[in-house]
């Protein structure tokens, strides 16, 4: 009996080390942020690349019609990947995955948007395991679809609420994320907001995504984020010991909750 207690004791007090060790980890998880990159604007992501550097940095870059990239672009994607960065798949062609669907099948579109576009990808040794929606255009059926194809995928959110409100931070229970919009022709951009949601995610372990398309030196267009809103964002990062994140990392943080 005295050998069944001692043994009962050990197994209960290991088991709760081991758990609490687990709580202690998901609840200590490094807050950052996801900076991520839509369409096909490769010779801007690779410049700006150059000029964020020295903060260390990560970004996820969505590609869309790979099929019409030159070979140089091609090996500039796969220079970005070499040095840390995601290469994810933003559609073969960009198109609005609802009114595709809602017009043709759910067949249709993945034969004409999403294999090929894994395919051309893979052959580069550029497979994407994430994927963000041309449009924000999402529902449950192309999300319950989509997770099939990808690891993790990436919804867009809008608006300016307060940051313990805002959808735009990384949720462990999800394989669906959603990304804030930080071009300079959306309605809520602010950079001082921006930097709110980095505050907030600083103070309670969480992971903020935002989402871009051409980074620029001064904006004149729209889907244009400039340099000193990237630099912002980062020097914030750096400057609070927050990390840089990229989508495919999220998946991994998925997997291992």
């Amino acid at each position: 009996m005295k050998k069944y207690f001692v043994l009962l004791v050990t197994i209960t007090l290991f088991s709760c080390n081991e758990n609490d060790e687990i709580s202690y980890q998901q609840q200590n998880k490094q807050s950052g942020v996801v900076i991520s990159f839509d369409d096909d604007y490769v010779n801007e992501w690779h410049a700006v690349n150059t000029v964020l550097q020295p903060y260390n940095w990560k970004a996820t870059f969505f590609v869309t019609r790979f099929n019409q990239l030159s070979s140089d672009k091609i090996q500039k994607l796969k220079a970005l990947k070499s040095e840390g960065h995601d290469i994810g798949g933003h559609g073969l062609n960009h198109l609005n995955a609802i009114n595709f669907i809602s017009s043709n099948s759910t067949t249709a579109y993945i034969n004409d948007e999403i294999t090929p576009m894994i395919t051309q990808m893979s052959s580069f040794d550029l497979l994407p395991t994430s994927f963000a929606y041309p449009y924000g255009s999402r529902n449950t059926t192309t999300d319950n679809l989509l997770l099939n194809e990808f690891q993790i995928i990436r919804g867009t959110t809008y608006g300016n609420a307060a940051p313990i409100s805002q959808n735009c931070y990384y949720k462990s229970d999800s394989r669906l994320v959603f990304g804030l919009g930080i071009d300079k022709n959306y309605s809520h951009f602010n950079i001082p907001y921006f930097l709110s949601l980095l505050e907030y995610a600083k103070k309670n372990n969480k992971i903020v995504i935002f989402y871009a398309h051409k980074p620029v030196l001064s904006f004149q267009n729209n889907y244009e984020t400039e340099y000193q809103t990237l630099i912002e964002i980062c020097n914030y990062v750096k400057n609070n010991n927050m990390k840089f994140y990229t989508i495919s990392e999220l998946s991994d943080l998925e997997q291992a909750n």
